[in-house]
């Protein structure tokens, strides 16, 4: 289903503050599978979101709104939103008797003007504010839904948990996710990869996007079952894993360091000369069968840097396998652009290399991911 956020309020068209809501809802949103075409935020004017509301009725399928559900004379959200659909505004009993309770418990005069705070649209169902005052509005009309939410963001955010979302799950159907997740790849060439897939998507839903030297795709599909839609998901992984497997590490809630020590079943021994020992520390948190020895911090006292890269890779691989006396053993090396990573295994070594901004930090901190995908990959090829 098709879904517009319209953020009501003369505050965010000025600048002084930003639209978080409709950030926050996208997200909830698309990881339920619908699918959120449109944001537009509208000024305190009544007659311009009336225009705006109309429109997104012939476009739409659901219709959220957030802000101008509060007391003052420009909160004037549903009283627009009631009069385009031809709808009466009636008070809701329980929102009122909670508001009042409130005033009295603070020891304040209730203004009459709050008591438009509890007016809600006829036949809605109403969500409650489990923080503030104002009551959310659920409404099916002609087919749509249309959802009214406080401002806020701490009044938002729990009733589209608590409120919002249980009820567009009542659709008789059951929403499942995944989310694929890469390294070594950016997201401009992952998408190039997968256009064509990401053009057709339809159930399950396609959704890159980047992260810190990541990139991940969530996959979500609805049916009538978690395993109906995980069947549903399953041949477009596939198809993914396909295309792009090398790059991929795990699903979820994996690291790249967890994938790859899950995977690492003997004991090795490193030797850095680009992540100044930021690898093997995220590595070892994830040591849980202790199969990482140790290491060493790259310097001239190890080795001879006026050797070829080859040679270096080989010597610096040899000599911290002997020092920790393991079975296999990494050196990663960089020389200009190229980070050069060397798998020692018994008395043979495995070259594999990479391009990387020749700035250190970047450097340093960019190229954990890669390596640990090209470890990955070669702890694969050495089990086929």
């Amino acid at each position: 289903m098709d879904v517009c956020i319209i953020a009501v309020g003369s505050e965010l068209l000025l600048g002084q503050i930003a639209n978080t809501n409709a950030q926050y809802l996208s997200k909830k949103l698309n990881e339920a599978g619908y699918h959120v075409k449109e944001h537009i935020v509208v000024g305190d004017n009544p007659e311009r979101l009336e225009k705006v509301t109309k429109r997104a009725l012939e476009q739409f399928d659901i219709l959220i709104f957030t802000g101008g559900l509060g007391p003052t004379k420009d909160d004037l959200t549903k009283q627009t939103v009631a009069q385009t659909l031809h709808k009466e505004l009636i008070i809701d009993e329980e929102a009122l008797t909670y508001i009042k309770n409130y005033f009295k418990s603070q020891d304040k005069e209730m203004t009459p003007n709050n008591e438009q705070q509890a007016l809600v649209i006829e036949g809605s169902t109403v969500l409650k504010n489990e923080v503030g005052m104002a009551p959310g509005i659920f409404l099916e009309h002609e087919n749509k839904k249309v959802v009214m939410l406080p401002g806020p963001p701490k009044e938002m955010k729990p009733m589209v948990n608590n409120g919002l979302m249980p009820l567009l799950h009542q659709e008789g159907h059951t929403i499942f996710s995944e989310v694929l997740r890469f390294c070594g790849i950016g997201e401009s060439q992952i998408e190039t990869e997968l256009i064509d897939l990401i053009d057709q998507q339809e159930n399950p839903t396609i959704a890159p996007l980047a992260g810190t030297h990541e990139v991940t795709i969530r996959l979500t599909a609805n049916d009538v079952s978690e395993a109906a839609s995980q069947k549903r998901i399953e041949p477009v992984k596939n198809e993914i894993l396909r295309r792009v497997g090398t790059y991929y590490y795990g699903s979820n809630d994996t690291t790249p360091e967890r994938a790859v020590m899950d995977h690492q079943k003997n004991p090795i021994a490193l030797y850095d000369g680009v992540t100044q020992g930021y690898l093997y520390s995220r590595l070892k948190q994830e040591d849980l069968n202790h199969v990482l020895k140790g290491y060493l911090i790259d310097h001239d006292v190890f080795l001879d840097h006026n050797l070829s890269i080859d040679e270096q890779l080989k010597y610096s691989g040899f000599f911290i396998q002997q020092l920790f006396n393991t079975s296999e053993a990494i050196s990663i090396l960089s020389k200009g652009n190229t980070v050069y990573v060397g798998f020692v295994k018994g008395n043979q070594v495995y070259k594999r290399q990479f391009k990387m901004s020749h700035e250190r930090n970047l450097q340093r901190d960019r190229s954990q991911n890669y390596v640990m995908i090209e470890w990955l990959n070669w702890i694969k090829s050495q089990q086929n």
